[in-house]
């Protein structure tokens, strides 16, 4: 499911290994895995597209269904800005989204992302065409928000 959701099926396992390792092997990009304090991976996230001169990149995040709802995609999308804004030169971190993923929008904007607009029909998702969310969260607004850093949690089981 998975695999069909962030692009990569239907296709050959030989394809999808081509893929990972192309992905792997790009420096514009950062890939984590969401795991539960016993180490149970349940999710992917990236930092991709990574312009260093301009400072921006765009975050992604992949939960398993089962382990949505339970405050692990906000930690991870805190996780991976902090990681943009604490650790690398970002200025300008974007998220894409469809304009009906509500649970997204909601995960988004609690980490202090701002909708700056929609790309009407832009996306084709399983024989259908969806407008997306264009959201973005700026060095000064990270700053602000009024949370700890990830490198400040102490780290404990849920």
């Amino acid at each position: 499911m998975t695999a069909h959701e962030i692009g990569m099926w239907p296709r050959s396992l030989s394809a999808v290994r081509d893929r990972i390792e192309r992905d792997r092997d790009d420096h514009d990009r950062d890939d984590f895995l969401v795991l539960l304090p016993d180490g149970t991976p349940i999710g992917h996230t990236a930092l991709i597209d990574q312009d260093l001169v301009d400072g921006t990149a765009e975050i992604m995040l992949m939960l398993d269904p089962d382990h949505r709802g339970r405050g692990y995609g906000p930690d991870a999308v805190d996780a991976l800005v902090d990681l943009a804004f604490g650790e690398l030169p970002m200025h300008r971190v974007q998220a894409v989204t469809h304009t009906t993923n509500t649970a997204a929008l909601g995960v988004l904007a609690r980490a202090g992302f701002v909708q700056e607009g929609v790309r009407r029909s832009s996306c084709m998702h399983r024989g259908r065409r969806y407008d997306v969310a264009v959201l973005a969260l700026l060095r000064d607004e990270w700053l602000a928000l009024p949370r700890p850093r990830s490198w400040e949690v102490p780290v404990t089981g849920r």
